[in-house]
């Protein structure tokens, strides 16, 4: 075999294993996607629920991790009406925000960032009756946040 075919054919299988080569190294293993936020609503009574209180379960990979509850009116105990309630049930770096927004301004923004699970925070604001708002829950660790649920319309 003549000597110029020769480093054609060498010149041609190092191109080739380089080219392999490059494409493992460069080729990152695919991330794994974060854990998904997802929620079910809670079961309140009819009457609770025509007034307005609506409330969500948390869960995140696969637990549940708190909950997002809006009371229109006062419920019993300690609930007080007008109010956003979310709790975080595990200690695991992650925190639940709150937000309740009405005529597209935010009214209430809260969140368990710092404090040690299972905790609950919540917040009043004395709305006119029947006000409409609409309310979510975010799930975040640091500044990242890992999914949030739909907007809940209901009202005051």
């Amino acid at each position: 075999m003549p000597r110029s075919t020769a480093r054609r054919r060498t010149a041609a299988v190092a191109a080739v294993v380089g080219l392999a080569l490059s494409g493992s190294i460069l080729s990152a293993p695919t991330a794994q996607a974060a854990p998904k936020l997802t929620w079910e609503e809670i079961g309140y009574k009819k009457e609770l629920k025509a007034d307005g209180t609506r409330g969500f379960q948390l869960f995140h990979h696969p637990h549940n991790i708190g909950a997002v509850t809006w009371a229109a009116d006062p419920l019993i105990g300690s609930w007080t009406g007008d109010s956003l309630y979310i709790t975080d049930k595990e200690s695991d770096g992650y925190y639940v925000v709150g937000q309740v927004v009405s005529d597209g301004r935010t009214i209430i923004n809260i969140n368990t960032q710092g404090k040690p699970a299972p905790s609950k925070v919540k917040k009043t604001k004395n709305l006119k009756e029947n006000t409409k708002i609409k309310f979510r829950a975010c799930i975040k660790r640091g500044t990242t946040s890992y999914g949030c649920t739909s907007w809940f319309h209901t009202k005051a």
